[in-house]
């Protein structure tokens, strides 16, 4: 029988290396290198990364791109719209927005105002009393669209300030307010619905005193009256100067940077107005003078609010500066910051003309002021002009 010779082991286990490692050659390239990488990075491999999407946008970029568009929106709104002028005899109807007041005041403002010769309707909402304001958020953002979509009801007057009328921004029914062009007034808190209502629909609307102040004494002041009633007729001779020397003569205004201006106006109390920028109903910019005023802020809460605009890029883009009355914002100067240095930090070298201690804003005497009216600001003359009419003729 013949002896079959057997294949040493060692052999067998030289071939199979030799077969990995041509086995190696053909699938992974360079063996030495594998060897390297594995040892460099013992770690697994990754799971491979899933196909690449289709070409389109993404969702983050496309988020970006309709909040973009959106703000355009807000910045550019629908072509002015005008409401009818007020003529004695017209029902002025008194809305609570924001917060309340004592019964006895506001019937002494309803007397004031139907003595100079116009009805008055009042809302219920003042009654409703609910802390610091008059009724609940529904309530009364549903009383002021019932106001703009009465036809009997010229003028709407807000009865005051104080809180809340930026909780009912997304409440107003814009398309109605669209629709039913009314004269508007207010200021404080008011500010939010002044600027927020313009910006949704175009509609001009007025910074001006409300029915607080015509519910002390006899009503609003001399210089206040002057330029109250005439701001809702289509023509008057005091447009060309609006607000004159103001109270306490033309040396009281401050030119803090000088020139010439022309824009749409807005804004109205600072610590309102900021409080909507990034939302729909933020004040428009661009092609804009800005007017503000506040009321017992400190000088470095002044700075916080005016730096927010600055930071948000809304300051820079204004073609003028109003300067209102800012009453009980102390220190003026002294030691350390005081409100005036604030003022020179942000409006002296902003590039535009800048004017401050114009009458309008917490105090008695007030030129009423048309948000979203084109206006022209003379910072040299220390002069303000309408250069159209607030609002349009009746029919």
């Amino acid at each position: 029988m013949k002896r079959i010779k057997t294949i040493p082991r060692r052999a067998i286990y030289a071939g199979g290396a030799v077969l990995a490692l041509l086995l190696a050659l053909a699938f992974r390239g360079d063996p030495a290198t594998a060897v390297r990488q594995t040892s460099a990075n013992p770690r697994p491999t990754p799971t491979p990364e899933p196909p690449a999407a289709e070409p389109g946008p993404k969702p983050a970029e496309q988020s970006a791109e309709e909040t973009d568009a959106e703000k355009a929106a807000n910045d550019k709104p629908a072509a002015a719209i005008k409401p009818r002028a007020l003529r004695k005899g017209d029902t002025i109807g008194i809305v609570a927005p924001a917060s309340s007041m004592d019964d006895s005041l506001v019937r002494r403002a309803v007397e004031n105002i139907s003595r100079r010769g116009y009805e008055v309707k009042l809302s219920r909402g003042y009654l409703q009393r609910r802390g610091y304001l008059a009724a609940d958020d529904k309530t009364r953002a549903a009383e002021l669209n019932a106001f703009f979509l009465d036809k009997s009801v010229k003028a709407i007057l807000c009865l005051r300030g104080g809180y809340g009328s930026p909780r009912i921004l997304d409440r107003l029914d814009y398309d109605a307010i669209r629709q039913n062009p009314k004269i508007f007034i207010g200021y404080s808190d008011i500010t939010a619905l002044l600027n927020g209502i313009h910006t949704k629909t175009g509609l001009v609307s007025f910074h001006g005193p409300m029915a607080k102040e015509f519910s002390i004494g006899k009503g609003l002041t001399p210089y206040t009256e002057k330029y109250f009633w005439p701001a809702f007729t289509p023509q008057s001779k005091l447009f060309t100067d609006w607000g004159g020397a103001g109270p306490k003569g033309r040396s009281h205004l401050k030119t803090l940077a000088g020139g010439k201006a022309e824009g749409v106006l807005v804004g109205g109390n600072l610590s309102v107005l900021t409080c909507t920028i990034g939302t729909p109903y933020e004040a428009r910019s661009r092609d804009c003078i800005l007017f503000l005023e506040d009321v017992s802020e400190t000088p470095f809460r002044i700075d916080r609010m005016l730096n927010q605009l600055r930071l948000s890029g809304m300051l820079g883009r204004y073609k003028g500066v109003i300067l209102g009355s800012f009453t009980g914002c102390l220190p003026l100067r002294g030691s350390g910051i005081g409100l005036l240095d604030v003022f020179d930090h942000y409006f002296e070298r902003l590039g535009v003309p800048v004017l401050s201690g114009y009458a309008a804003g917490h105090q008695p005497d007030q030129a009423t002021l048309p948000i979203g009216a084109r206006v022209r600001l003379d910072a040299t003359a220390k002069k303000v002009s309408l250069i159209e009419a607030p609002v349009a003729a009746a029919p």
